[in-house]
């Protein structure tokens, strides 16, 4: 892991931008949106930009809609504002247009992904591109040592960066579980557990002056691949995210999908198992319960076969259930047969509660992303994909494409930062 900020080949610096802006989120709020939410023209030629630059005033009307009146208009505040910049022009039968992209400097955002052994931070521009990014072990303490390790490690990487801190908007935050009660699984490693984050967003945001949004990782994981994968607002997806537990995040018409207490996309405590073991969130028969890589960890453990093929120390003290799965992960890749057996036990109980994810939103697109993921999209990817064909040619006749993020180590961080870039959009 590393404790020195890593440039990621930012781009130069520009003039800043003047001040928050106004459509920034206040410190400890959920970012709220839904289908019925109809984006303003600032965002949606921001979006637009984002997605296919560069762009024309003539396409970006045809994109969004807009009148090119209001799309006149409108481009000339964000040039001004320092966000858009005019490159080149493109020849055409009549006059020439003036081609439109992204400042990728001019707005930067901080996201923070508290997991389970591990702290990731990235500083991103509002294209998407991660400026740079930072590792660090996983604080521990009280909270008032994990507020000031994060304290230190947001200046660190800003300062590290090079770039000037009032281009930063925010903070975006984001850990695992629940986020009404800010419960976590009882075997969660102390920075995690209980009810230090009623308070930990209010809390950084007075120490570092600056707005900060709370998230759970498999949403802003979601929102990362949106903004980072630049896919298109009409394309409905969901994220399919295993970290040390199974999520998920939703995203339809280019918003992330909540509910009502922020929880929405608890793919892990889908029922599986109609009397299955209980879960513990209270209920039986979850994903999470009978294939979440805790469960596989142990399964491994308890077979001396799988044990040693995977080098688990039995005996020594354990380590974090996702970098086990990741050792059980990498054997069953290596051909170790007991491995591989438990990641395919694994992946029938996933295909089976993807296939209910794909069928209720009627969906094209699953995303699978984070580190558990990664290291065994070789068995989860053609499960669920071998899952679901069956009724798509019988029944559905859809065409879903399962797919393994590029940037599935960073995915929750990047949607962290990229939540206060798009609620600067709507300023």
């Amino acid at each position: 892991m590393s404790d020195t900020v890593t440039p990621v080949g930012g781009p130069p610096v520009g003039t800043p931008s003047a001040g928050t802006p106004s459509g920034s989120t206040p410190s400890g709020s959920t970012p709220s949106g839904s289908r019925g939410r109809r984006a303003g023209a600032r965002e949606s030629i921001l979006d637009a930009i984002r997605l296919a630059e560069p762009l024309s005033r003539v396409e970006l009307a045809a994109m969004t809609g807009l009148t090119e009146a209001a799309v006149s208009m409108t481009v000339r505040r964000l040039l001004d504002e320092g966000l858009v910049v005019e490159t080149g022009r493109t020849p055409t039968a009549g006059k020439p247009r003036t081609l439109l992209r992204l400042d990728p400097a001019a707005r930067l955002a901080v996201g923070i992904h508290l997991d389970e052994d591990v702290t990731t931070y990235v500083l991103t521009g509002q294209t998407g591109g991660i400026v740079s990014r930072m590792t660090r072990p996983a604080p521990t303490g009280t909270g008032d040592e994990v507020l000031d390790a994060l304290v230190a490690d947001v200046a660190l990487l800003i300062d590290g960066s090079g770039v000037e801190r009032v281009r930063c908007l925010g903070v975006g935050l984001v850990w695992p579980g629940p986020r009404g009660g800010r419960t976590t699984p009882r075997d969660a490693p102390p920075h995690l557990r209980g009810n230090h984050g009623d308070d930990l967003d209010q809390r950084l945001s007075a120490a570092t002056g600056m707005p900060v949004l709370v998230e759970n990782d498999a949403t802003a994981a979601a929102v990362g691949e949106y903004w980072v994968a630049r896919v298109g607002p009409a394309q409905a997806f969901a994220a399919l995210y295993m970290g040390s537990g199974i999520g998920a995040g939703i995203v339809i018409d280019g918003v992330a999908l909540r509910g009502a207490r922020a929880n929405a996309g608890e793919f892990g405590h889908l029922c599986v198992q109609v009397d299955g073991p209980e879960c513990w969130c209270g209920g039986h028969g979850c994903l999470e319960a009978l294939a979440g890589p805790a469960v596989v960890v142990a399964a491994a453990l308890a077979d001396p076969v799988a044990a040693a093929e995977a080098g688990l120390d039995t005996a020594g003290p354990r380590r974090s259930a996702a970098a086990d799965f990741a050792a059980v992960a990498r054997a069953a890749r290596g051909g170790a047969p007991a491995c591989l057996a438990l990641i395919e036990g694994s992946a029938r109980y996933v295909a089976a509660a993807a296939e209910s994810v794909v069928n209720l939103l009627d969906i094209d697109l699953l995303v699978l992303t984070g580190p558990g993921f990664a290291a065994a999209s070789f068995v989860y990817g053609p499960a669920i994909t071998a899952r679901i064909a069956a009724a798509d040619a019988r029944t559905w006749h859809r065409s879903v494409s399962v797919t393994v993020s590029l940037a599935a180590a960073t995915a929750s961080a990047t949607g962290a930062a990229a939540l206060v870039l798009q609620s600067s959009h709507r300023g």
